[in-house]
């Protein structure tokens, strides 16, 4: 075997639903990355006949297919059903890698020994935020801090976020009746099963615009508690204390977005008069 035949596949799910730009850009990206052993998959939830055209010519994908599904977890788990990879990586449609060399930094983090020994591993990057192209700042935090991420306030941009095989085998793909935070209770779960490997770099670029970006900070951490049940954990030891303590950490988001937002709007009216 040689070293490259030791390096791990990584699998690239991709999902998608009538946003066929955005497709086109994550197609892009994938292709346009150096690593070696990457497999591209796409499920699109039947967008019409120009993206099942578009997605034919394709013949660098693993798979494909458009027809409806059940919804972005449905979608993700059907991809990931199709995958071989050691790792899996959920890139969405419109969300791309950062630079061409982003796959290979991941795949340095969490093969530390250079083999293909990472299905029982998993990590995650940092993501540069962008809204209609413009950056908007990175995320991802570092180092992780199970309670925090627990509580919500610190939580993993899964768009960075590799995931070993036996992990996502173990755990059973992603609860597709949890709602939009699926994504946080399923690497809640991970995280209790492993430390995450941390890559301290920008993998890729967000696109900010999508709903679980601009949803209510009450229904944010409602879905944390209900994570918590589900995963069988409580950041504070009983769910009584957790609870309680989350209830407060909700009030002092919710206060300080409230300060925040007349502020933003005073920026922005000072902004245009002294533009005049």
């Amino acid at each position: 075997m040689t070293p490259n035949e030791q390096l791990p596949v990584v699998s690239v799910i991709t999902i998608s639903y009538r946003d066929a730009t955005g497709l086109h850009a994550t197609v892009d990206s994938v292709r346009s990355q150096s690593y070696p052993h990457i497999e591209h998959i796409v499920i699109d939830g039947g967008s019409g006949d120009h993206v099942a055209s578009y997605l034919r010519t394709q013949q660098h994908l693993r798979y494909w297919q458009s027809k409806p599904d059940g919804g972005r977890y449905d979608a993700m788990n059907q991809g990931s059903d199709h995958a071989s990879g050691d790792i899996l990586w959920w890139l969405h449609s419109g969300d791309t890698f950062a630079d061409a060399d982003a796959v290979q930094c991941a795949v340095t983090a969490l093969s530390k020994n250079g083999t293909r020994a990472v299905a029982d591993r998993w990590g995650y990057g940092k993501v540069m935020r962008r809204l209609d192209g413009a950056p908007l700042g990175q995320w991802g935090y570092m180092p992780f801090d199970r309670t925090r991420f627990a509580l919500g306030i610190r939580p993993i941009p899964h768009q960075a976020a590799l995931i070993g095989r036996e992990i996502y085998v173990s755990l059973g793909g992603y609860d597709t009746d949890f709602g939009l935070a699926a994504d946080q209770l399923f690497m809640l779960r991970a995280a209790l099963m492993a430390e995450p490997d941390l890559v301290p770099a920008v993998l890729t670029d967000f696109d900010a615009s999508g709903v679980g970006s601009v949803r209510p900070q009450s229904q944010h951490f409602a879905d944390v508690r209900r994570a918590w049940d589900i995963a069988g954990f409580y950041p504070y030891g009983s769910r009584g204390k957790s609870r309680l303590l989350s209830f407060w950490v909700e009030w002092t988001a919710r206060t300080k977005a409230a300060i925040k937002r007349p502020a933003r709007g005073l920026a922005r009216l000072l902004d245009r008069r002294n533009s005049r």
